[in-house]
């Protein structure tokens, strides 16, 4: 079978579209229109479905995605180590990204494999912490740049830093009084928080403490968050990182007790991991600080 075409179909299932797929591809739409028709008569049934949102699979390729994705991650190792033999690392790399390791870590880490490895090809998509959890077990995403996913995640983590989770405030607020803030007070405040299934990590702290504090607004976006933080629209929970990259009209404090999030990279299985993935994680734990 030529996996050239199941390339083309997860390509289309990830991104939801034809024209998406096409333009991550490099074929027009009506030439891939032609080739998932000939993959179809190949099969023997559709694969497909149009909607009014881009296009899905049918049942049967959903029975078909986790026997096609491993195939076409067998391929990739099968490359990268025949690569590898050959004294280079070249090849492609699926990862997903929270906006904060996608501002901190992979520019620095593109930055050395163009200068370095300019032949590999680099997929980056930010995603949120449940989608990054998907991506990986359905072999969507070969790494993800993630916190610790934690017990249940069936998938595998190696860690690599601690990240301060702050609490974020107008300047000038009351709560600014406290060199560390005790976290039970926060219950008397209004909050802007992620949604959990985004960013687990500021919903830890108060799972933690026991309570959750009133809840006035949810954003998918950490900067959206530090933005109505600005504007006095409540309280935040944020990690160190995003913080840094955003700079603004609010202060922080450390929390009493001290919360931290672990980052570090996700994927489904570090045993079968290929040697670019495995180099990748290495670089990572080597220069990321």
């Amino acid at each position: 079978m030529n996996t050239q075409k199941i390339r083309i179909l997860l390509t289309a299932i990830d991104k939801g579209s034809l024209t998406k797929a096409g333009q991550t591809l490099g074929y027009t739409q009506s030439h891939l229109t032609q080739i998932m028709q000939s993959f179809e008569e190949e099969v023997g049934f559709p694969l497909l479905i149009k909607t009014n949102r881009g296009v899905e699979p049918t049942k049967a390729a959903q029975l078909l995605l986790p026997s096609m994705r491993d195939l076409i991650h067998c391929e990739e190792k099968l490359d990268q180590e025949m690569a590898e033999i050959l004294g280079l690392r070249r090849g492609t790399i699926r990862i997903g990204s929270f906006v904060s390791t996608s501002v901190h870590w992979v520019p620095r880490l593109l930055e050395y494999f163009q200068k370095n490895y300019p032949e590999v090809v680099f997929q980056i998509e930010e995603l949120g912490h449940d989608e990054l959890i998907r991506g990986l077990s359905e072999g969507a995403l070969d790494l993800a740049l993630m916190s610790d996913p934690g017990e249940g995640a069936n998938v595998d983590f190696v860690p690599v830093l601690e990240d301060p989770m702050l609490v974020t405030f107008p300047v000038g607020h009351e709560i600014g009084r406290y060199d560390y803030i005790p976290v039970d007070i926060l219950k008397d405040y209004p909050f802007i928080m992620t949604y959990k299934s985004y960013d687990k990590d500021p919903h830890k702290v108060f799972e933690d403490a026991g309570f959750m504090p009133k809840v006035r607004y949810y954003s998918r976006d950490d900067f959206a968050v530090l933005s109505m933080v600005q504007r006095g629209l409540g309280l935040a929970i944020l990690p160190e990182l995003t913080i840094n990259e955003f700079p603004g009209e609010y202060d922080t404090r450390m929390l009493d007790p001290e919360s931290y999030r672990t980052l570090g990279v996700g994927l489904r299985s570090l045993e079968a991991a290929g040697p670019l993935s495995r180099f990748v994680i290495k670089w990572i734990k080597e220069n990321i600080h």
